[in-house]
């Protein structure tokens, strides 16, 4: 059972609708959409080099790819030798969407969401909030975290939250249950990929795990 805000079917692509917590819906997404409703592109799956001829071209398309074989080659990846098969390399459009401006465009999408939830009332009153849990109404001014202690399962002989961001690499709370000890073991780290930058900061803590947040630099 779905809830009938999810019965107009809001979510694009195959994404799955949901009732959200606090009212209204959640679109999960299948791999490679994003957005509130799925109807982003958030990865360019001709990175991977699908198309397995040389001369074939490859065009990204919205959660999918499309492949344009040359002479005499077909099938999804170009991989099938078909001397009857025409040469596709004429249909190819040499363009690519900019992903960051409609991560822009969505994000502000859902600061006009927030303002209709009046989630800058609502920001700081100690209560959680599920609609306005989010990055683009600023976490509910952390509402959602109140009373969670961190450290609730490190385990380690010392206290961590005193050597916590302290320069000093303490190896005993170098772990996901003490934090990693601020990250005072790691090296300087390189900045987040900037097409991921945006993306990571809209979607942090949002229950589902997006690989290309998931690392240090994120």
């Amino acid at each position: 059972f779905s809830g009938y805000i999810c019965d107009s079917s809001p979510c694009q692509n195959g994404g799955d609708c949901r009732i959200a917590d606090g009212g209204g819906y959640i679109c999960d997404c299948p791999k490679g959409t994003t957005g509130t409703n799925c109807e982003l592109d958030s990865l360019d799956e001709c990175d991977a080099k699908p198309c397995k001829h040389q001369d074939a071209i490859c065009e990204d398309k919205l959660g999918d790819y499309v492949c344009y074989c040359p002479l005499k080659y077909a099938g999804k990846n170009c991989d099938i030798y078909d001397p009857n098969a025409p040469s596709q390399l004429d249909k190819a459009v040499h363009t690519k969407q900019d992903v960051n401006s409609y991560f822009a465009k969505d994000l502000e999408k859902q600061r006009q969401d927030c303002l209709k939830h009046n989630c800058p009332m609502k920001r700081g009153n100690n209560r959680c909030d599920e609609e306005c849990n989010k990055y683009a109404c600023d976490f509910d001014g952390n509402d959602c975290s109140l009373g969670i202690n961190p450290w609730a399962n490190c385990t380690a002989t010392i206290k961590c939250w005193e050597v916590f961001m302290d320069h000093k690499c303490n190896e005993e709370c170098n772990n996901p249950q003490c934090l990693f000890d601020g990250r005072d073991c790691e090296k300087e780290l390189q900045p987040c990929n900037p097409v991921y930058d945006a993306y990571c900061k809209k979607h942090y803590a949002n229950g589902h795990c997006d690989y290309g947040c998931n690392n240090a630099e994120c």
